[in-house]
């Protein structure tokens, strides 16, 4: 009997010790950490890690350094990228994918699909400019590099377009997220619409000043890209802080109570109630 009732105590004591330990996250706080105004139905966030600040380094770290060298600082240029292409395989590729997955793992929809489409944009550049791959090379036509071809300019000013579309898709997404990551979005649409224009004017290009204008065109998407690049570093700055609970200064601008009330085909994916 006595035996029974000290279970028993047991048992009520770990009820209780569960109880205190439930945390209620705000949409706010939930979006801070996650990019998402609610969490999915489930407690997968509270017992797995969150891989939104791996995804954010992943793709910054790539991503500032393309900026700097668009923007020609310190005698860099568009000939730069080669060599880097290292940290679009094994950070950008890499680290976003992982992070893309574990957050499909989490219910996280929309960070899903950012993290997986920009860390696959990343593996797309890295392995067009591989020079084992010798994609660009196939292209040269006499006297003409491959990389000034027509054919193959063409087609990348054609991704470019492409990536602005979706870019804009997910710019939609982000107005119910957070005013530094809307931001970020948004201005990888001009950026990517600049880079494709720049990539049809290297293929007709014929005059020096010509090639000035491409350089133009390339220096101001860097401009673009250097405004998702400082809003990029200041939601990693809050997602660092807040996954080990340093107090952070900086404010979250949350969008996720301001903008659009979330739809009923939103509440039901993330298995709660609209907000």
């Amino acid at each position: 009997m006595d035996t029974q009732h000290h279970e028993n105590k047991e048992l009520d004591s770990s009820n209780d010790l569960t109880r205190h330990m439930t945390l209620s996250l705000s949409p706010e706080q939930y979006e801070r950490l996650f990019f998402q105004p609610t969490s999915a139905k489930g407690d997968l966030a509270k017992r797995l890690g969150n891989p939104t600040l791996l995804g954010t380094m992943g793709f910054l770290i790539p991503f500032t350094t393309t900026v700097l060298c668009a923007l020609q600082w310190q005698g860099a240029g568009p000939a730069s990228f080669t060599g880097i292409s290292g940290t679009y395989y094994f950070l950008g590729g890499i680290a976003m994918n992982i992070a893309g997955i574990c957050e499909f793992i989490l219910g996280n929809t929309y960070p899903f699909a950012v993290f997986v489409i920009y860390g696959s944009h990343w593996c797309n550049l890295a392995y067009t400019m591989d020079p084992i791959q010798g994609i660009i090379a196939s292209y040269t036509a006499g006297k003409v590099p491959g990389a000034d071809s027509i054919p193959y300019t063409s087609g990348q000013g054609m991704y470019n377009i492409v990536m602005l579309l979706i870019s804009f898709c997910f710019f939609l997404g982000a107005l119910r997220t957070n005013v530094p990551f809307a931001l970020a979005i948004f201005c990888l649409m001009p950026l990517f619409g600049l880079f494709a224009a720049a990539e049809f004017a290297i293929g007709t290009a014929k005059t020096a000043a010509d090639g000035a204008h491409i350089l133009f065109l390339i220096k101001v998407a860097g401009g673009f890209g250097l405004v998702t690049a400082i809003s990029g570093w200041y939601l990693a700055i809050q997602l660092a802080c807040a996954s080990t609970g340093v107090p952070c200064p900086l404010p979250a601008m949350d969008l996720s109570t301001k903008l659009f009330r979330s739809s009923e085909a939103a509440a039901i994916e993330r298995g709660g109630n609209a907000v």
